[in-house]
């Protein structure tokens, strides 16, 4: 991990206009690559739990249904070298006591939930079929910017803070390239937006002409890709970035199965929202199992029991809200041109404009002459 200094934004209201303001703070963040978070935390399984807990790599879930009692079964199968999205070879099933689904971008059991649901829902009338009633959605939404990306390895030079994510993009919106330490000895990930229909997202593009678009719109960045890392990466396939979702309006079902992560609120990985949520998400259950079962309790009442079923209902409420509103804000502030000003910035405007009139009546209320 290492320390970075905040960058903290701030809203300023002048002239009707938003003005970004940066400032420094005195306080320090931990950052570290996601890829290399996955590392340290299977490592860390591995020596301090390892008695207690098996990972099983190169599986994937692929379909999840749950019997009368409520019970969970649970269907996986090995996953392609290759792909580990692709499923292959000898189906397994399972019955867990308690299932945490965290299985992110697939979110095989979020949809295999939503449409039990369903099902169960048509055995209770019709009110059930209404979006106001309380059956248990997957809300998705449709990508109205969709962007994909291309990852390139960038060595900085001496001098360089090694510490810092560096971050560019061009007055057009065309490109944005975000740099992602790597390593204590400079070594970057940089990741390459562009829009879906851009030419040079496609793979086997021209190598002259990508070099040509850095030079013109990221000259900063440009000299630091040699010639061989960028033809390595114009002949690329590019890759999607999630669409914007979230389940609710409770994130579990009885006391046999319970969603976190990107299961729940699935967003797109501008801000680091997707993975600190999750954490979030986890630090929530953790406190919730610890107040209602804690000790010795999940022993003595069994994984079902009604310690455990409190906690993850008490998780449930908790989190669903909030992982509602971290989607919506989240994909109104990626909506492009007029339809991110009026469902993200002017919002903002209207708030400040308003609560200021607010404040000023409540003044003038109260500064009136009594009788």
């Amino acid at each position: 991990m290492r320390n970075v200094e905040n960058w903290l934004p701030c809203w300023c209201l002048h002239s009707l206009s938003l003005s970004l303001s940066l400032s420094l703070s005195l306080s320090h963040a931990q950052v570290i690559a996601r890829d290399r978070l996955v590392g340290v935390l299977d490592r860390l399984v591995q020596q301090q739990y390892g008695k207690h807990v098996t990972v099983h790599r190169g599986v994937a879930c692929t379909d999840v249904s749950w019997l009368e009692d409520d019970s969970v079964l649970l269907t996986t199968q090995p996953t392609r070298a290759s792909d580990s999205e692709v499923a292959t070879g000898m189906i397994s099933r399972q019955r867990p006591s308690l299932l945490i689904a965290a299985d992110g971008a697939a979110r095989t059991v979020a949809d295999c939930l939503e449409a039990s649901e369903a099902k169960r829902g048509k055995n209770r009338g019709i009110l059930s079929l209404f979006p106001f009633s309380r059956r248990f959605r997957v809300t998705r939404y449709k990508d109205d910017n969709r962007r994909v990306y291309k990852t390139i390895p960038i060595k900085f030079p001496k001098g360089w803070r090694g510490d810092l994510n560096y971050s560019a993009r061009t007055k057009d919106g065309r490109i944005n390239i975000d740099a992602l330490p790597a390593s204590r000895k400079n070594d970057y990930c940089a990741v390459l937006l562009l829009r879906a229909d851009d030419v040079m997202a496609a793979a086997d593009t021209d190598p002259a002409e990508l070099r040509a678009l850095m030079d013109t719109s990221l000259p900063m960045f440009s000299p630091l890709i040699d010639d061989a890392t960028l033809r390595a990466v114009a002949a690329k396939k590019s890759s999607s970035l999630p669409a914007f979702r979230y389940v609710g309006p409770y994130l579990h079902r009885g006391t046999s199965t319970v969603l976190i992560g990107d299961a729940v609120h699935t967003v797109k990985p501008y801000f680091g929202l997707g993975a600190n949520s999750a954490l979030e998400d986890v630090i929530k259950l953790s406190q919730s199992l610890d107040r209602h079962v804690g000790g010795d309790g999940a022993k003595s009442e069994g994984v079902r029991g009604a310690g455990v079923a409190a906690a993850i209902e008490e998780y449930s409420k908790q989190r669903a809200p909030e992982a509602r509103a971290l989607v919506q804000i989240s994909r109104e502030f990626d909506r492009p041109g007029i339809l991110g000003f009026v469902t993200f910035i002017l919002p903002l405007i209207l708030d400040g404009l308003f609560n200021g009139l607010i404040r000023l009546f409540i003044y003038f209320l109260f500064s009136l002459p009594t009788a």
